[in-house]
């Protein structure tokens, strides 16, 4: 039996509006450092890290992570920061905190607004 495709290929086509505008956008963002203090698989684990970096008087927060295979990580970050210069500071206050000594805190870099 053969089959025939219907299907419209034109309808699928971006607006070109709306790729200029993206690009546009992209242009003008700066991008944002976050320190990654900590990544925990329980939420409790997470929550006792961010006490001990307010006790500092350092603000964070928890974000969640789903890897590929499923495994949810609670992520205890510490930003945003406009340099990386400045997020290098903070992560240098971090390491001094016993909590956090033996951990490997980094730098990461996003664009989102």
């Amino acid at each position: 039996a053969k089959t025939t495709s219907t299907a419209k290929t034109s309808s699928t086509k971006p607006a070109s509006k709306t790729t200029t505008t993206a690009s546009t956008k992209t242009e003008t963002l700066a991008p944002k450092y976050w320190i990654q203090a900590g990544s925990y698989s329980s939420k409790k684990n997470a929550e006792e890290a961010r006490s001990a970096l307010t006790a500092e008087k350092i603000a964070s927060e928890i974000f969640t992570y789903t890897d590929a295979n499923g495994t949810l990580f609670y992520r205890v970050r510490i930003g945003p920061y406009t340099t990386k210069s400045e997020a290098e500071y903070w992560q240098s206050k971090i390491a001094k905190i016993d909590t956090f000594a033996s951990s490997s805190s980094y730098i990461t870099s996003t664009t989102l607004d």
